[in-house]
């Protein structure tokens, strides 16, 4: 037995090594695991002491622009995109890119929305999400290269039935016709389920995508997060794409609950948020776009390559194509004034 026991300990051992190749799963939610609820937390919270966010005020403006800063940091291509609101007000869709390696026209998008119910600071509703989209965008850019587009996009003026998503879809009539799959984080980061909608109502019925929430699902339960499948009231973002005269595209609105403040109350503060609940849903959407893009383990950070790619364009760098002619004259010029002066 003893003699037999080197043997058996290889055959594990090959056995353990054949399946850490053939199934690299265990590597990606690894990579997804870097989520930072609490850098995520930070961040909704700056964004609730903003205050109301409604109807395209200084807050909202300002929410955006720090949305667009938050995300530029890695290596996003980030837009803000104008979109009026009426009586000379407007407010902006920020518009976050990672390009596709294999696939960069298929799309596929997390969406949230900047502003607020005009009464509160709307922790869950929405600052919350904004804060789960700069981490996850942070991941993702850090880990991963997506074979399909990820856009990751604050629509502005939800509260005003959903004025930022509407006019983004359609000004974006290509992203629209080929977008794989449209997640929408509303209403989150207080309740103890990952909760995926399955079908709204009001103002007219959206049904959740049966594959699109199978994999949210799936995500959920790999990950070891609660996770349930219902109905709720207001459809959020996902309405527009929904409801449109180009295509349906596949929805889902992703929430946490039970509620632990109610959204549409003063009382849905920052104190309120939990970093667990918005590292439940974070973790679990970030995961689900890895798949649903097909995306593969990156070598370095997508801020690194593009720091490269600039420092090759030129414009970086003393010895740049740029700057090493000029400095070269500088240095000539001065040895002949020198020249001169003895």
């Amino acid at each position: 037995m003893t003699d037999s026991l080197p043997l058996v300990a290889i055959l594990v051992g090959m056995v353990l090594g054949a399946a850490s190749v053939a199934n690299p799963n265990g590597e990606v939610i690894k990579k997804v695991r870097e989520f930072d609820a609490n850098h995520a937390l930070q961040f909704a919270k700056q964004i609730c002491k903003l205050g109301p966010r409604y109807d395209g005020n200084k807050a909202e403006l300002k929410a955006a622009d720090m949305f667009a800063s938050a995300l530029q940091k890695y290596g996003l291509k980030v837009t803000k995109e104008k979109v009026p609101l009426g009586g000379g007000k407007y407010t902006y869709n920020v518009i976050a890119e990672i390009p596709g390696t294999k696939e960069p026209n298929r799309y596929v998008i997390v969406g949230s929305h900047i502003d607020s119910p005009g009464f509160c600071e709307g922790a869950t509703d929405d600052a919350a999400a904004l804060g789960i989209q700069v981490e996850m965008a942070r991941v993702l850019a850090k880990n991963f290269r997506p074979e399909k587009t990820v856009l990751i996009i604050g629509f502005g003026g939800e509260e005003l039935w959903f004025k930022g998503s509407k006019y983004f879809v359609e000004h974006h009539p290509d992203v629209v016709k080929n977008c794989d799959a449209m997640i929408d984080l509303n209403c989150v980061g207080a309740g103890e389920d990952v909760f995926l909608t399955r079908h709204s109502s009001l103002p007219s019925p959206v049904n959740g995508d049966p594959h699109l929430i199978q994999v949210l699902k799936s995500c959920a339960e790999k990950l070891g997060f609660p996770v349930t499948v219902g109905d709720t009231t207001y459809p959020s973002d996902t309405w527009p794409f929904y409801h449109n005269k180009i295509r349906r595209c596949p929805v889902c609105q992703v929430m946490n609950q039970p509620f632990k403040v109610a959204p549409w109350s003063e009382a849905n503060t920052a104190d309120k948020l939990s970093a667990k609940d918005m590292e439940k849903t974070g973790e679990t959407v970030t995961l689900a776009v890895v798949e649903l893009t097909n995306a593969k383990i990156a070598s370095k950070p997508l801020w690194e390559v593009q720091a490269s790619q600039q420092g090759a364009k030129g414009g970086q760098g003393y010895f740049s194509p740029v700057w090493f002619p000029v400095a070269l004259s500088g240095l000539l010029l001065a040895l002949l004034a020198r020249r001169r002066l003895f």
